[in-house]
């Protein structure tokens, strides 16, 4: 029986409720162990937690464990946060909208504790309204507990992506048509990366403001110049989508650089970049990763998928300039169109492009998207008083264990 099928059936069980009391509120103890901390690696360290809760984190000489606590026995590996991924369509079968549970089950797997399902502009308002309903009811128990809340691609972004064919939100933004979508998922969509150089996009980022003050506006497709993204920093922009892919803004006059998303994603401080860390470093050339990384800073960098499921029937365009890579994703048309990632590649991948090590890249993946979405306080790094999700990881981020609310979820044999 695959570890795939052992959590299907885990949480198919009536019972879950009631074992979960009972398993979950005893004090448990993590021993043998290295901590990936914020700043650093603890070599000799342990780790107790309560319930959901993570009580003392420190070196083994300093941690108090009791003589009735449960120990396990992490053999050597290193305790991380659980990995927080903020931009993820869905697993190779299944997009979140229509099969959340199914995703998660998969991704979970690989030590994704909190996702954000991403919505793209390709779903009708109907298909959103909908998706959103699935993926709420499939957050309240079980393994959906790691659905965390929306990532909205779109609606309003300026249709230069994949899929272009089947982009079904172009033309004027109507506030008729937005504020059955809005008021729908305020509270619940964390993200929506828009185009900030789209007539109309500035009355749309400033309604969603109005109805949810915690929302993030990131840079989506788009080939804004910088001066149309400065203006939305007032409502919350804070992110850009995938690095290197929203779009180049054009120059002045010929053979002049436009400044657009990506230059202002740079200079500006307060702006998060996302980076699709994929094994040949197609999506980012490695010198771009390092650049974007020295430039940001470790604090402004958070690692995505961008999973998307197979499309089925992609040839392969290099004519057009498309790369082939072994868990990308691609369109219809052959076009590179997100990933087949899971955020413990994503992590090992930027270590091989890159040169950044264990500590960084766990960071990349854990505090720093926990940090944007402002649930820091909760998730993104191993601290007292924070929910215990917790992964035990070798120093390659293959995931052994996943802890979700203190209770292993999954465990594999190696």
């Amino acid at each position: 029986m695959t570890w795939e099928t052992e959590i299907s059936q885990r949480y198919s069980y009536d019972d879950f409720a009631i074992r979960m009391r009972q398993e979950v509120n005893r004090l448990k103890a993590i021993v043998n162990t290295k901590l990936i901390l914020e700043d650093g690696i603890v070599w000799d360290g342990a780790l107790l937690y309560e319930g959901e809760c993570i009580v003392q984190v420190g070196s083994r000489e300093h941690v108090t464990i009791p003589d009735d606590a449960e120990v396990i026995d992490a053999k050597g590996l290193y305790t991380a946060p659980g990995l927080i991924d903020i931009h993820n369509h869905g697993s190779r079968e299944y997009l979140f909208c229509e099969e959340p549970l199914k995703c998660a089950e998969y991704f979970i797997g690989h030590g994704e504790t909190t996702i954000l399902p991403t919505f793209y502009c390709n779903l009708s308002l109907e298909e959103m309204l909908e998706g959103a309903k699935r993926i709420r009811k499939a957050a309240k128990s079980g393994v959906g507990r790691i659905l965390e809340g929306l990532y909205m691609e779109g609606p309003y972004m300026n249709g230069s992506g994949s899929n272009q064919k089947y982009i079904l939100w172009g033309g004027k933004i109507r506030k008729e048509e937005y504020m059955p979508l809005v008021e729908a998922v305020k509270g619940f969509a964390k993200v929506w990366a828009v185009d900030p150089a789209r007539e109309g996009i500035e009355e749309f980022a400033a309604y969603v403001h109005s109805k949810d003050l915690s929302a993030v506006f990131s840079m989506g497709h788009s080939f804004a110049a910088a001066a149309h993204c400065r203006k939305l920093k007032k409502y919350g922009l804070r992110l850009q989508t995938h690095h290197g892919d929203s779009g180049k803004a054009p120059g002045l006059a010929q053979g002049t650089i436009g400044a657009g998303c990506d230059e202002y994603t740079l200079y500006d401080p307060d702006i998060y970049a996302e980076l699709i860390c994929d094994e040949n470093g197609i999506h980012v050339v490695p010198d771009m990763m390092k650049m974007v990384i020295r430039t940001k800073g470790v604090e402004r960098i958070i690692l995505i998928t961008d999973a998307m499921p197979l499309s089925g029937d992609y040839t392969n365009n290099e004519a057009d300039g498309v790369a082939y890579g072994p868990d990308l994703n691609y369109d219809y048309e052959g076009h590179l169109a997100g990933s087949h990632l899971t955020l413990d590649n994503a992590c090992r991948n930027l270590m091989k492009h890159t040169g950044y090590g264990l500590c960084h890249a766990i960071r990349f993946a854990t505090l720093n998207p926990a940090r944007l979405l402002g649930i820091d306080d909760q998730v993104g790094s191993l601290e007292a008083g924070k929910t215990a999700n917790l992964i035990l990881i070798d120093d390659m981020v293959h995931v052994n264990t996943v802890i979700l609310r203190g209770e292993i979820v999954v465990k594999k044999k190696w």
